[in-house]
């Protein structure tokens, strides 16, 4: 068969893929490749057809031989990146959209799929970095606004989540992911103000007619010493033990993932990717490092709240 019938096979495939004739189409690129192994066409009617059907790992297949036809092709990394992000395989679209931005820098879509792949890897800085680029390639994209609001979700980022959210909901009114993400938000917003509220909740002087009123210091049950007791001790081996983890990971894990990042850009590595992956590394771990941190913190939090609860004054009446 001749490369004209193959294009035409390829053509006529392509007009019954849109119209939804999926048997058909695949019929037509099925006999395109019988006669031509190497027909880019075909394979990528293939490959959409299989996506579709949620046949991911023939779709893997026809996109993999479609970067080896075409390795300068920059869309067939992202679909295959895309696949990746379908089968779970987080690494392996990682990968396959770095490839994607190598060759070409303004691919939307590469970046946006890279940040659906960070986020899973709970890789949040990279994630948003992502995202963002895809947002500022095409302004135009509310799944990015969207997806962004959910990684500042995921990093307790409230405003910047709120402000995400909206703009998605700008570009596209009826956005219902970003409306609930947005509803989501802000509820947790609000929840946290209330939280923080040094003041508390206001009682209106009808419900709180009290005269005479004497504080004095609270006595402790021999009971309640007991518990306190046990209570703070265990608070403060928490603190201890998530300290000395904070240090050793320090230690092991953050100073390293530096040191190899300035030996990296000191040494003028001319494998963007080899630095990436460095940078990727040290960004990881500082953030971990930084939730270790969080964690010591919110045990501290916890034992001032309790020596407050158990100083508290009684009031006597």
């Amino acid at each position: 068969m001749s490369k004209a019938e193959v294009d035409a096979l390829c053509k006529l495939a392509n007009d019954c893929l849109q119209l939804q004739q999926m048997k058909q189409a695949k019929e037509l690129f099925d006999k395109a490749v019988a006669a031509d192994i190497d027909s880019p066409d075909a394979h990528e009617g293939l490959a959409s057809i299989a996506f579709l059907s949620g046949d991911f790992p023939n779709a893997v297949a026809h996109y993999i031989k479609l970067t080896l036809l075409k390795p300068m092709e920059a869309r067939h990394y992202t679909n295959l990146g895309a696949v990746f992000n379908r089968t779970g395989e987080f690494e392996k679209a990682v990968d396959a959209l770095r490839k994607a931005i190598q060759r070409d820098k303004r691919s939307a879509e590469a970046y946006y799929n890279l940040g659906i792949a960070q986020r899973k890897l709970k890789r949040w800085q990279m994630a948003i970095s992502a995202y963002r680029e895809a947002a500022r390639l095409n302004p135009k994209m509310a799944e990015a606004f969207q997806n962004l609001g959910n990684v500042y979700i995921d990093t307790a980022n409230l405003p910047m989540a709120i402000m995400n959210f909206k703009k998605a909901l700008e570009i596209r009114p009826d956005f219902e992911k970003a409306r609930i993400g947005l509803e989501k938000a802000e509820a947790a917003s609000n929840s946290a103000k209330e939280a923080v509220n040094p003041f508390g909740r206001l009682v209106k002087a009808e419900s709180y007619q009290v005269s005479n009123k004497t504080v004095d210091c609270r006595e402790l049950t021999d009971a309640e010493r007991y518990e306190d007791r046990h209570t703070v001790k265990h608070i403060a081996d928490e603190i201890e033990r998530l300290s000395k983890g904070c240090l050793e990971f320090l230690k092991l894990r953050l100073e390293p993932a530096l040191i190899e990042l300035q030996r990296t850009m000191a040494e003028g590595s001319n494998s963007q990717s080899a630095l990436v992956d460095v940078a990727e590394e040290y960004y990881s771990a500082s953030n971990q490092w930084t939730e270790l941190r969080k964690a010591v913190k919110r045990k501290v939090l916890e034992l001032r709240a309790h020596e407050e609860l158990i100083n508290a004054p009684e009031v006597k009446l």
